[in-house]
């Protein structure tokens, strides 16, 4: 087959397998370079502006696989970037680019060359899929941008035959729509910005168009390097307190709060939740027997479980070590479970407490779709919950359904707290359907509070923010300002605990070092003396602190 010649200077009149490869390298680079600034396009200045990353390390894992097909029908190199950019799905930006390739693949279905007519067909199509994703579409963001682009493409190809005439057509009505979307969205023009994933809609526009005019600067190779970051191993330590011990209590009028403060003092990590009538406790201790004998004062005792932590490590890294080796298989499990966690600190909490399976991700590094199933893969079993633990990471769980063979259910937990909350509610004796019930109503019962930094000058809520300002965070709402972080936590607090409430549990941050968080605590608790406080070192990178009130 006879390749198109495709000199800058000749018109375009069909793109062919190589030429659409040559597209979607030049704008893999062109978003890589601009990525910063749809970083910056974030509503709220928290450290959380991620959807240019996003989108572009969902393009780059689409642009892999694309690496990949030496076939000459152009269909099967969209086919394989709508499959790769499936995988690479980060974020709710990722997920819905992924849609829009889905879309534009399904228009030029079985087909070696496409046309201009064909191009705006598909793009119209592009357009029609990324709407039917997403639950309830807003305009004013990506969708609206791709919608229009591809409404003026399908009138620009009535006129032309030429290609890069109908991309600088269509370019053009992208960043036309992008620059109202502000008059759409209230919260954009609030913050004096546009939408983000419409300007990085735009910049693969842009860079397809530029590898159409032959674009010298965007010839260089892509470097195809690794970017999804896997949860690291801790080393083996001397623990503190050696034995992870949980049980349930079951009894009539069970004081959940004298339970917890019987308990305190004989360890850390110690979660307390559940009924009047059922109760889970989980603590590490090095007297689980004195742990066990307190218990059992509240009530029946059952599903009693005492692990030695030092002895585990040792044999998870035994396991790792020669599990290839010696052609290890794993005792099947009636249902596993996939968090997603940043943070040494949070990720052993998530541990004890039963999750099989840990990846990295979060505010400003959310993991992909691919990374997700293949931490479900990793469980043996074939039934899997994944707690996101993040609103901006449960639409690329939920494309997990797609790509994995197991059954998938995604508990929509969009906090550390409430991925916590949902764990603590799982019960073995019950059947799967009753304990995602549970875990649902875990996630109701739990209130989180973030301390984080402002990443750039604002106004919010009447509020003036300078960039490095301490702020906090409610349900994603921005209570207070100030220049520390336990002034912060105060005021935060302060809108959060009612009278309802009896316990306050926080989880420090890398930036805060253990004597900070201990005066922290000390000044919270002298303001909140009816609620037991609770200090974890979550090592969580961005935020300062993550509060839960229950």
């Amino acid at each position: 087959m006879k390749q198109a010649d495709h000199t800058p200077d000749k018109k375009v009149e069909k793109l062919d397998a190589p030429l659409m490869k040559k597209m979607i390298m030049a704008a893999t680079l062109w978003l890589n370079k601009n990525q910063a600034e749809v970083d910056a396009l974030n509503v709220f200045p928290v450290p959380d502006g991620d959807t240019g990353t996003n989108m572009y390390l969902t393009l780059l894992d689409a642009a892999r696989e694309v690496e990949n097909i030496e076939e000459n029908e152009i269909s099967r190199i969209l086919e394989a970037f709508a499959k790769g950019s499936l995988m690479g799905a980060r974020g709710n930006s990722g997920v819905i680019l992924s849609q829009v390739f889905r879309g534009f693949a399904n228009g030029a279905r079985n087909k070696n060359t496409i046309n201009t007519r064909e191009f705006a067909s598909a793009l119209t199509e592009a357009s029609k899929k990324a709407y039917k994703a997403v639950m309830k579409p807003v305009e004013g963001t990506i969708l609206t941008v791709v919608r229009e682009a591809a409404m003026a493409a399908e009138k620009e190809a009535e006129k032309t035959d030429d290609i890069r005439q109908l991309l600088e057509v269509t370019l053009l009505q992208a960043e036309q729509t992008l620059d109202r979307t502000p008059e759409m969205l209230k919260v954009l023009k609030d913050a004096n910005v546009v939408d983000a994933g419409g300007r990085g809609f735009c910049l693969i526009l842009e860079g397809y168009l530029r590898a159409l005019r032959g674009d010298t600067a965007l010839e260089q190779e892509i470097k195809m390097v690794g970017t999804a970051e896997k949860v690291k191993q801790l080393e083996p330590e001397k623990l503190e307190f050696a034995y992870c011990t949980e049980f349930l209590i079951k009894g009539n009028e069970i004081d959940l709060e004298i339970v917890r403060k019987n308990l305190d003092q004989y360890g850390d990590s110690l979660l307390v939740v559940g009924s009047t009538e059922v109760t889970k406790v989980h603590i590490h201790t090095n007297n689980p027997g004195k742990v066990l004998d307190h218990g059992v004062q509240h009530g029946r005792l059952s599903k009693i479980k005492i692990e030695n932590m030092e002895e585990q490590t040792e044999e998870r890294y035994s396991a790792v070590n020669h599990a290839v080796e010696e052609e290890q298989i794993p005792m099947e499990k009636d249902f596993g479970v996939v968090a997603v966690v940043a943070g040494d600190g949070l990720g052993e909490i998530f541990s004890s407490l039963g999750a099989d399976e840990l990846v990295t991700g979060g505010q400003s590094m959310n993991p992909s779709t691919q990374d997700l199933a293949e931490g479900c893969e990793k469980i043996p079993s074939e039934r899997i919950i994944i707690l996101p633990n993040n609103k901006n990471v449960i639409f690329a769980a939920e494309q997990v359904k797609e790509i994995c063979d197991k059954e998938v259910h995604v508990l929509p937990s969009c906090s550390i707290p409430e991925g916590i909350a949902a764990l603590m509610r799982i019960n073995p004796e019950e059947s799967l359907e009753s304990v995602l019930q549970e875990m649902n109503n875990g996630l109701q019962e739990i209130k989180t509070g973030e301390v984080t930094f402002a990443v750039r000058d604002s106004n919010v809520n009447g509020m003036e923010i300078k960039e490095g300002d301490v702020i906090g965070l409610y349900g994603g709402e921005l209570i207070s300002v100030n220049n520390e972080v336990g002034k912060v936590a105060l005021e935060l607090l302060q809108e959060m605990v009612t009278e309802d409430d009896f316990l306050i549990t926080i989880y420090r941050g890398e930036k805060i070092s253990e004597e900070e968080g201990e005066t922290i605590k000390e000044e919270l608790a002298r303001e909140f003396p009816d609620c037991d406080l609770e200090l974890y070192p979550g090592n969580q990178p961005l935020y300062y602190l993550i509060i839960s009130v229950e």
